[in-house]
């Protein structure tokens, strides 16, 4: 893992740390704002969202309709707010991930089991992949282990065989290997 990427895992775990103490306020106030960008991302970057919520962009988040894995992966292509992500390119690169090369040189790549018929297929940027790292940090902080630069702690991790699953991406396993989350 490179030297900026344990940076920023690091720096995101004590952010996420220090909104534990948030009051109700705070955390609803912070939920709101980052649910406003969100969305404001989504339609004006995603044609399907566009048109999926369309009429609906001041309406509370529980009245929007529900989008379920069968209708994302349906549309995904229209979906994705990168239009560089076609899941027909994402299904080939997993069908040959053999290591921890990412993406167009910007995704770390997982999926689901498929246990409900169909994987679904999960691009996470360098940002997104870091706050993923962060939260199970987090986790394993919240069990008492506390491990950092500074302090290494030995720990195993049981993941997949699969190259796509999300525990087996070299940098999760890397991270814990080394003691930096």
């Amino acid at each position: 893992m490179d030297a900026a990427m344990i940076a920023r895992v690091l720096w995101l775990r004590r952010v996420l740390r220090g909104r534990e103490r948030w009051s109700r306020a705070q955390l609803q106030d912070h939920q709101q704002q980052e649910l406003a960008r969100l969305r404001h991302h989504a339609t004006s970057r995603s044609p399907f969202y566009q048109r999926f919520h369309q009429g609906l962009q001041d309406r509370p988040l529980a009245e929007l309709p529900v989008l379920t894995k069968a209708t994302l992966l349906q549309h995904f292509d229209q979906l994705t707010t990168d239009p560089t992500l076609r899941l027909d390119d994402l299904e080939a690169y997993m069908a040959g991930l053999a290591g921890d090369e990412r993406f167009a040189g910007r995704y770390w790549v997982s999926s689901t089991s498929g246990s409900s018929g169909r994987k679904a297929i999960i691009p996470s940027d360098a940002h997104e992949w870091a706050m993923i790292l962060a939260s199970y940090a987090r986790a394993n902080q919240w069990a008492g282990i506390n491990a950092g630069l500074l302090h290494r702690v030995r720990m195993a991790v049981v993941s997949s065989t699969a190259p796509w699953h999300q525990s087996a991406l070299r940098h999760v396993s890397a991270t814990r290997r080394h003691g930096h989350a």
